[in-house]
């Protein structure tokens, strides 16, 4: 839907401000440009984005004026369908920005697990979930030998002194013993694939290993076999989100009609029927 609105847009830019590009009479400012380049997905930093949306933008308005010159009539068609599709996204628009008024900007705790309750077997993994120590350090750096012990985290102290190596030395570090995080995710810049995952995992393994650049530290503290329902905190910001998306589809379908009037009310409407 978003994307249709900025297609509206390209049509009919040529507010004020510094020119961007220009075919005929037809100008592109520079705000605008910017503007469009966000919303499309294009990086207005990079000199190859600007280039190639600025490519697309002109090519669009050979096209608009060629076909006004060639066939009038059909551009007059293709310009009612613009404003026909605006008035679509205009509603989503008007419709989304009220809804978010009401809807609830939290979602409570409790609310959370009663659906982790009632759909349990809506979450199994499809792939371990670890809390663990990873630390990833080039082959040359310093002191490897004390981080083989640190890593381990058999001391108190351990845990202060990895940190304090990984500020100094790592290229990636992760730990958080209270949060859970795919195990997969944990090591997708490691050169896993020569491991045996599952005995990794299931062992809870203290290991490292390395190849022509880095040594890889890992420390599986716990786990969650696949296949197993992952516990309500791992799983809070999915619920979260679900929640939410029925609360505003239920207050879309309750308010639809009423907004709608609520509008035309607001304008001076005549209609022959």
């Amino acid at each position: 839907m978003v994307s249709l609105f900025f297609i509206v847009v390209l049509f009919s830019c040529g507010s004020n401000g510094k020119e961007w590009a220009r075919v005929n009479d037809v100008s592109l400012t520079e705000n605008d440009a910017l503007i469009l380049m966000e919303h499309l997905g294009y990086d207005s930093e990079a000199k190859e984005d600007r280039k190639k949306f600025t490519e697309e933008w002109i090519e669009r308005q050979v096209f608009i004026q060629e076909l006004e010159k060639e066939n009038p009539g059909e551009a007059a068609i293709i310009r009612s369908k613009m404003n026909w599709y605006q008035g679509d996204l205009s509603r989503f628009y008007l419709e989304e920005s009220h809804i978010q008024k009401e809807l609830e900007t939290e979602i409570s705790d409790s609310l959370i697990l009663d659906y982790y309750d009632h759909h349990k077997e809506d979450f199994a993994l499809n792939d371990y979930i670890v809390r663990a120590l990873y630390i990833k350090v080039p082959k040359e750096a310093p002191d490897q030998d004390k981080l083989k012990q640190y890593y381990l985290l058999k001391k108190d102290k351990d845990y202060s002194k990895v940190v304090s190596y990984a500020k100094l030395y790592a290229d990636n570090f992760y730990y958080d013993d209270s949060t859970w995080v795919y195990f997969d995710e944990l090591t997708k810049d490691a050169p896993t694939e020569k491991l045996n995952k599952d005995n990794l995992v299931l062992n809870r393994t203290k290991t490292y290993f390395s190849d022509g650049q880095y040594v890889y530290y890992l420390n599986i503290i716990d786990f969650k076999l696949k296949d197993a329902t992952p516990p309500v905190d791992f799983l809070k910001p999915v619920i979260e989100q679900l929640l939410m998306s029925q609360k505003l589809n239920e207050l879309k379908e309750k308010n639809s009609a009423s907004f709608v009037q609520k509008i035309k009310q607001k304008h001076e409407i005549t209609s022959k029927y």
